[in-house]
């Protein structure tokens, strides 16, 4: 007896057949009615050659059909033609035949088992086999089959006991046996979109995957579901004609097109329902006598369409594969388990109310703007001399009527007051020549200028609501004609109420404003708010990512696109026309003053140091000029001309090895400056001779471009990959994803995924794009879908968001006072990027150790001390010595030692020894070089003090010490006793002189005096008292003393010094 996991189908068997033309028969002689433990089938067979006979149980359960549960074969080799009988026992599966109980704790609901017999008549080979085929049942020359009843589950009888059960086990199975299960909030209807998205026409859009139902109901219907109707319904604002593309059982791809004209500046909503090999498509949409029109397409595809929702992904916009639409997508609801009904209302009604009155009023004004310049350059004529007049022109404005070219009404002044009184300021300049899109640029550009520029002024000053407003109406004029940093600047006021009623609808708006424009400040805003779920955004990571993915592969393409601009610096460009100038992103911190001053441009001090360094033959003074001259970095005018003089300047001195990369690479590309292959080749072989890794990636470069040599190129970016070079990472990657290497000549995705992830964790932009894109979508085996971790791997900026738009720093001052709350919102938004500043760190941990959340305040220092920041690692120093405790997965990560005997002395002690190290030597006297000294100081006494010998040692120096101080002060008081002068009375000393004889007397019998009395002392003839024998003897002793003292200090000091060091 074995069971068979094979799956077969009982929905429909093959009837029965019971003898064949050869005279072959088997039959059921007797078959169990209902499913028991001790069923039994007798069958009766006769074979007319050699043949195999088998006996098999299939269930059919909700989630599962045609099961082989038993099979009993044997074989018939001789004796053919007679008729034999075998009775067969069926094993069931014990779910089928007991209730639920402690061992069987989900019973299964057959909902039909069938027992069926086979016969199959055996090749010569086969005779002596007793393998039986699965699909041998559907080959039988002759069948039979029976279906059995199953009891319902209340009815089963419980198994019989082969093992006794623990009785708490037991009792905990009584207690919550009855208990009822609740099913999971689960439904089919999933709205994909909840919140507008504003889609850039290009392949970044919001990806979607569903997984398998909780619910196994729900999971059942859904399997099944495959072949009933699937509804999807989204709404749109877009132009074009819609195209539906399906993928078949067949494996052929086929699409049809609905030709149906899509109104601008309207929601259009689709309903595409999928029914088996056919698809209807339902376009609504209202025009404009707000009539609403739909249109029915439907297409039959002939064979069944794929349709499984737990395999891919779902996108809403572009993809990799296919460009999304320019416009807005709406709500978006998909009923998984197929509907007859959709209902799906747009939403949120106010925002989207609002952003089509502010389209609309945008083409009102575009519209205006365009018939006014017209009118206004028609209605001109230039009498300068040097001015050449048409012949006819002058006839026609001679002798025929005016034209009247104002063809808007009053009511349109009115309405556009503000525009027409910018035209009337600037009325001069508008007629000096053709208006283009280029003189647009520049003068909605220097508009958007005086805009910030009053708006500081006026905020500094203090003035009233009215002023505030007519600014408003400017930025919406500058958003109306494409400056979209414009539509950023007025969702940012609305949003945070600066000097305007907080409004968060009109926020939203002019945020998918300047979403829909591409402007990548308007990106990294909408990516921000949805990522964190604020002012009213829905917390949505995909949305996030659709909108970072966007702003970081502009941040790429910059990094690789060099051109030279007449205009500066200028960072807008609309979705309707060429990008015409790139950015480049740079982190400034405006609270450093350091950076500040590096962004003052070509009249700067800085810049002016660097030329004057640069002339005098400084290489770091060039190569820094020509950097900031080439890309247009630090405020400085871009100039591509001079900055490639500084490049030769630097790089033909042949002693510095980037200098050498840099001239090298423009030569061979010829960016600036003539090609020169020979020179350039010269040039990166000598760099990567002197150890640079991107030379040695410029090698790789070189031969997989121009060179024409994979092999080659292959080499050089793995020795810059192992040198530390991320573009060597990267170009690695790439060569993995096309399968360009010559050794390993096939597509390797993980490879490459590998290489762009390890990439973008070094810092390389285009690689954290590429591995984010694969953690967006799961598409890769063994790569799980993260959005989460994908928002994080994207590069965007760290420090600047809204606050950025401020390209005057004289009005960063102004938004700083009013946004105090928000600079901590985009501190602690800069420590979710992927690789963040340690300054936002550490930001945010202050913040949390002030209002007393230390938990995040150490996860946050920890961070930042992970990636070599000394303040991180003093401020977990400063933490761990108060009484708090650092995970040991950081301490791991640091390598600093987690055992338990370890006392938090050592822990404060690596640490500092860690900043220390990332300070650098000229850092003597920094905090963590003054903490490390102290904290060295205590460990030394502690471990002096431990030392039984060291104790004693020192205590008997200070016993001597003591008493030779005492020794001191003893002799010091003799001394000057036996020194103190003889006092007399002023008549005896009249008398002595005057009696010279009894002075003379008195001499000789004091000297006799004290040479009899032994006190070893002599006194002088004026009077004076002399050292005596035992003075000396002091005096020898104290020395000693002394030297046994410094001798013993120096001893222990040196001890000491030992456990410093």
């Amino acid at each position: 007896t074995h069971c068979d996991v094979s799956k077969h189908t009982t929905d429909s068997p093959l009837p029965a057949l019971e003898r064949s033309q050869h005279g072959d028969v088997i039959q059921f002689d007797s078959a169990p009615d209902t499913a028991t433990p001790e069923s039994s089938v007798q069958v009766t067979y006769k074979c007319t050659k050699a043949c195999r006979v088998g006996v098999e149980l299939v269930l059919s359960t909700p989630d599962t059909s045609g099961l082989v549960s038993f099979r009993r074969t044997w074989t018939h080799v001789k004796k053919f033609g007679d008729t034999r009988t075998r009775t067969v026992q069926l094993t069931f599966p014990s779910a089928v035949l007991y209730k639920r109980d402690f061992y069987f704790r989900r019973p299964v609901d057959a909902s039909n088992v069938m027992v069926r017999a086979w016969l199959v008549h055996l090749d010569g080979e086969e005779s002596g086999s007793s393998n039986a085929g699965i699909s041998q049942y559907h080959q039988s020359l002759v069948r039979t089959f029976k279906f059995l009843q199953v009891l319902p589950i209340s009815e089963r009888p419980a198994q019989p006991r082969t093992r006794s059960v623990a009785w708490g086990a037991e009792l905990m199975w009584n207690l919550t046996k009855d208990r009822p299960q609740q099913c999971s909030p689960e439904s089919d209807v999933v709205d994909l979109l909840v919140f507008p998205f504003a889609s850039t026409g290009e392949k970044y859009g919001v990806i979607r995957t569903f997984s398998t139902f909780i619910n196994r109901e729900l999971e059942t219907a859904r399997y099944r579901a495959t072949e009933q109707p699937r509804a999807l319904s989204e709404f749109v604002c877009c132009e074009g004609e819609v195209t539906v593309q399906v993928h078949l059982a067949s494996r052929e791809t086929k699409a049809f097109t609905a030709h149906t004209p899509l109104s601008l500046l309207t929601w259009i909503r689709l309903d595409l329902f999928i029914d088996g090999s056919k698809a209807k498509l339902k376009i609504i949409h209202a025009d404009s006598t707000e009539d609403v029109a739909q249109t029915t397409h439907s297409y039959d595809f002939q064979d069944p369409i794929l349709h499984n929702d737990t395999s891919g992904y779902f996108v809403i916009g572009g993809d990799i594969y296919m460009p999304g639409i320019l416009g807005y997508f709406g709500p978006i609801r998909y009923h998984r388990l197929g509907a007859e009904k959709v209902e799906n209302p747009l939403s949120p009604v106010r925002t989207l109310k609002l952003l089509d009155e502010s389209h609309t009023e945008c083409e009102e004004m575009r519209q205006f703007t365009e018939d006014f310049l017209y009118a206004l350059q028609d209605g001109q004529v230039s009498h300068g001399n040097d001015v050449c007049q048409s012949y006819y022109e002058g006839l026609r404005r001679t002798y025929t009527q005016p034209r009247c070219m104002q063809t808007w009404s009053w009511d349109q002044q009115v309405k556009h007051s503000s525009v027409l009184k910018i035209f009337r300021m600037q009325e001069e300049e508008m007629i000096s020549g053709p208006w283009n899109s280029r003189r647009m640029f520049l003068f909605r550009q220097q508009l958007f200028q005086d805009v910030l520029r009053s708006l500081g002024e006026a905020g500094a000053l203090g003035v009233g609501a009215d002023v505030v407003s007519y600014h408003l109406e400017l930025l919406q004029v500058c958003s109306c004609w494409g400056h979209h940093q414009a539509s950023l600047m007025l969702a940012t006021l609305h949003q945070a109420g600066l000097r305007v009623p907080p409004d968060q609808e009109k926020g939203h708006v002019y945020s998918l404003m300047g979403g829909l424009g591409d402007e990548r400040l308007s990106l990294l805003h909408l990516g921000y708010k949805h990522m964190q779920g604020l002012d009213g955004f829905p917390k949505d990571q995909d949305m996030a990512y659709a909108y970072y993915a966007n702003m970081g592969r502009q941040t790429s393409l910059d990094r690789d696109k060099f051109q030279d601009s007449e205009w500066g610096n200028l960072q807008c460009y609309s979705s309707t026309e060429e990008r015409i100038e790139q950015t480049i992103t740079e982190h400034v911190h405006v609270t450093s003053a350091q950076e500040l001053q590096m962004q003052t441009g070509d009249e700067g001090d800085v810049a002016q140091f660097l030329k004057l360094q640069a002339e005098r033959g400084d290489i770091e003074s060039q190569k820094t000029l020509a950097r900031m001259l080439f890309w247009g970095s630090n405020g400085m005018m871009k100039d591509i001309g001079e900055a490639v003089r500084w490049y030769a300047r630097s790089g033909l001195q042949m002693t510095d090895a980037t200098a050498m990369y840099d001239y090298g690479i423009l030569l061979l590309k010829g960016t600036g400056v003539k090609k020169n292959r020979t020179l350039g080749l010269k040039l990166l072989q000598k760099a990567a001779d002197m150890g640079s890794a991107t030379a040695l990636n410029g090698l790789g470069w070189y031969y997989s471009t121009l060179g024409k040599d994979d092999r080659k190129a292959v080499y050089y970016f793995e020795l810059a990959a192992r040198n530390g070079s991320r573009d060597g990472v990267f170009n690695l990657g790439v060569y993995h994803l096309k399968g360009a290497n010559p050794d390993t000549p096939w597509q390797n995705e993980t490879a490459a995924f590998e290489c762009f992830l390890k990439a973008g964790e070094m810092g390389h932009v285009e690689g954290a794009v590429e591995a984010a894109s694969y953690l967006s979508r799961g598409v890769l085996e063994g790569v799980r879908r993260d959005p989460e971790k994908a928002v994080m791997y994207v590069p965007h900026m760290n420090q600047y968001d809204w606050m950025s738009v401020c390209t005057s720093m004289n009005q960063y001052d102004w938004v700083l006072k009013h946004s105090s709350a928000c600079q901590w919102r985009y501190h602690n938004y800069s420590t979710y990027n992927y690789a963040p500043h340690e300054s936002g760190l550490l930001k945010m941990g202050d913040h949390y150790s002030a209002v007393g959340d230390m938990v995040k305040a150490i996860a946050l220092y920890s961070r930042a001390a992970v990636h070599g920041s000394p303040q991180g690692l003093y401020n977990l120093a400063v933490l761990t010595e108060e009484g708090y405790s650092i995970p040991g997965t950081v301490l791991e990560q640091m390598q600093i030692p987690t055992e338990d005997h370890l006392g938090k002395s050592t822990v404060v002690e690596e640490l500092l020894l860690r900043c220390r190290k990332f300070e650098g030597e000229k850092a003597d006297l920094s905090p963590c070089a003054l903490t490390l000294f102290g904290v060295q100081l205590r460990k030394a006494w502690r471990d002096f003090t431990h030392s039984t010998i060291q104790l004693t040692l020192a205590w008997g120096t200070l016993t001597v010490l003591l008493l030779f101080v005492l020794g001191i002060v003893i002799q010091s008081a003799v001394s000057h006793y036996f020194t103190a002068p003889i006092s007399r009375p002023s008549n005896q000393s009249s008398e002595r002189e005057s009696d010279p004889v009894n002075q003379l007397s008195r001499e000789h019998v004091l000297d006799a005096a004290i040479h009899q009395g032994g006190f070893g002392a002599r006194l002088e003839l004026n009077g004076r008292p002399r050292m005596t024998q035992n003075g000396q003897a002091l005096q020898e002793a104290a020395d000693l003393v002394f030297t046994v003292t410094g001798v013993c200090v120096c001893t222990l000091f040196a001890m000491f010094i030992s456990h410093l060091f």
